[in-house]
């Protein structure tokens, strides 16, 4: 005769053991637990209904989960603890409590599952159950990865706005003062003085503010067609971009710009401070766009092929968005650009990402740190011991030769 014992006689206690053993319920993928949960609902909760105040409540009563619960296949993760101190530890009246409890129940986030008397106990599974927002961990992730997308989207175009600007008033200060009689040019100025400032692009949303950059495009090939067909430079010999050295950082602020700038105070309403122009700087008319196009590398190149047009060559801005462009194709922070602003100009950061993206392809010693190099050209121009001219000659030596 066996000796088992008849499941009849098993207590409440064992069944619900034998029970939990046999069910299975979705559980956190390897790597993830409570804690990354309440990170990620942090991320998406503006997007899911789910307000700060309710959010707050969630939070709590997955921080009094066991954090093994959420990764067994065998267990569900419960919260049993009584309302009436779950209240009070958060600020709420059981009311308020009860509410939050309903509201996170029809958004899906948890079940209410409870005794008839509304009573909760940890080993009979009755409390407030998170297997539904583990069920709904992918959906999460995915409009996670979504806003992060959009996010990074949004500061592109807001960046390459920027950039824009900056050219605008470059362009605008080359103009000569009898400019403004001519009637493009006036439209020009006043589409220009329409701009959005740069505070308000994220208020305009991406469809928007897609449709301004097209819009900014459009004004910068304007004015750039005007300076041509009038035989004005942009304000800075061999269209911008020239070899200089920076023996000091007091050479770099004090080089003359050769420009025909009206400075006048009407002129300055088109250029507000948020984005000064780049630092001028002396070169010889050797350097073009194009001839940068054929020291280039292949990352740099391929960047400017996309922008270039039939029977025109290639301009300032080509290059600057270019070069912009190619940041994160060499893993490259868009920080480093930002930390050379004030000293190197657009124009100079061109310069030094060419260097970068050229020296990818050094025969003898390739770089394979792209942003530690474009950073410490950086760190060396703020000091003033950065010779670019030594760089570029040394890179026109290889590319002839």
């Amino acid at each position: 005769m066996g000796c088992e014992r008849p499941v009849a006689a098993l207590s409440h206690a064992d069944k619900d053991k034998i029970l939990n053993l046999t069910q299975t319920h979705p559980a956190l993928p390897e790597g993830w637990t409570k804690g990354a949960v309440m990170a990620l609902l942090s991320e998406v909760a503006p997007h899911i209904g789910l307000r700060p105040a309710r959010l707050a409540v969630l939070n709590y009563i997955i921080g009094r989960t066991r954090a093994s619960d959420w990764t067994s296949p065998h267990r569900e993760p419960v919260f049993f603890g009584a309302q009436d101190l779950a209240a009070v530890e958060l600020g709420k009246t059981s009311r308020q409590l009860r509410t939050d409890e309903a509201a996170l129940a029809k958004l899906g986030l948890i079940v209410k599952r409870v005794a008839a008397n509304g009573a909760r106990y940890g080993r009979a599974g009755l409390g407030l159950i998170l297997t539904p927002l583990i069920a709904r961990l992918e959906e999460f992730i995915a409009l996670r990865d979504r806003l992060r997308a959009e996010r990074t989207h949004l500061r592109a175009l807001k960046d390459l706005r920027s950039l824009r600007l900056r050219h605008m008033k470059r362009a605008i200060s080359a103009l000569p003062f009898w400019a403004t009689e001519d009637p493009e040019v006036a439209d020009i100025l006043t589409r220009f003085a329409g701009w959005p400032r740069s505070d308000a692009l994220s208020r305009l949303g991406l469809d928007r503010l897609s449709a301004h950059l097209q819009a900014t495009s459009e004004l910068c090939a304007r004015i750039d067609d005007w300076l041509e067909k009038k035989g004005v430079s942009s304000g800075e010999p061999a269209e911008n971009f020239r070899p200089f050295t920076q023996n000091t950082k007091e050479d770099s602020q004090n080089v003359e710009e050769c420009s025909a700038v009206d400075n006048s105070k009407g002129r300055e309403e088109f250029a507000d401070s948020e984005a000064p122009p780049s630092p001028p700087c002396t070169a010889p008319p050797t350097l073009t766009a194009e001839n940068l196009y054929d020291i280039a590398g292949d990352g740099l190149r391929m960047m400017l092929d996309a922008r270039r047009q039939q029977n025109r060559p290639l301009r300032e801005r080509d290059i600057i968005e270019a070069a912009w462009q190619l940041l994160p194709m060499l893993d490259i922070h868009p920080s480093a650009w930002f930390e050379g602003q004030s000293t190197l100009g657009d124009h100079g950061l061109v310069l030094c990402l060419l260097l970068v993206d050229a020296g990818r392809d050094h025969p003898s010693n390739p770089v394979r740190n792209p942003g530690g190099l474009m950073r410490e050209m950086v760190r060396r121009a703020k000091v003033g011991t950065f010779d670019m001219n030594s760089s570029l000659a040394a890179l026109r030596r290889r590319r002839s030769g």
